[in-house]
């Protein structure tokens, strides 16, 4: 179960940095909706690991409350941006709450791996490795469709 929701959490996080960041200019709710689902997945697969109680009692503990009240802060805020503001004030406030969502995973990644720093490390690489040919597929098929849309546009 761990496997399979870090495994939907870094398709969410791919469609977050693909599509979401393809559009972006135009829409960046579609970033912050799949960047916060790909947290929230994030999240619960290290509470399969550990066990969801464990998991959430060590989230509570005096020494990491700081960061879990500013993790679960920042997906309410990016929430809150998607959903409740419009027009150029919405853009600023949903990119605004959604670097502050990634700045605080990153904190999560440090504190909560066994390791610290060098877990994450350890991590990236493995991820980077695994997941390396299906980024640079993807990449290939937006240049590709992006290159057809152009000759269509300017034909």
């Amino acid at each position: 179960m761990f496997v399979a929701l870090l495994a939907l959490s870094a398709l969410f996080f791919l469609m977050a940095f693909t599509v979401g960041l393809t559009f972006i200019s135009l829409r960046p709710q579609k970033f912050a909706l799949s960047f916060t689902c790909g947290s929230l997945l994030f999240m619960a697969s290290f509470g399969i690991l550990k066990g969801p109680w464990a998991h959430l009692s060590g989230m509570l503990t005096l020494e990491r409350l700081p960061f879990t009240l500013v993790y679960v802060v920042s997906m309410l805020a990016t929430l809150y941006a998607t959903f409740s503001f419009g027009g150029a004030s919405g853009y600023v406030m949903v990119l605004s709450a959604s670097a502050f969502q990634l700045l605080s995973l990153l904190w999560y990644l440090i504190t909560f791996l066994p390791g610290g720093a060098a877990g994450m490390q350890f991590l990236t690489a493995a991820l980077m490795k695994l997941l390396g040919p299906l980024v640079t597929g993807c990449i290939k098929c937006q240049a590709l469709c992006f290159t057809k849309l152009m000759g269509f546009v300017f034909s």
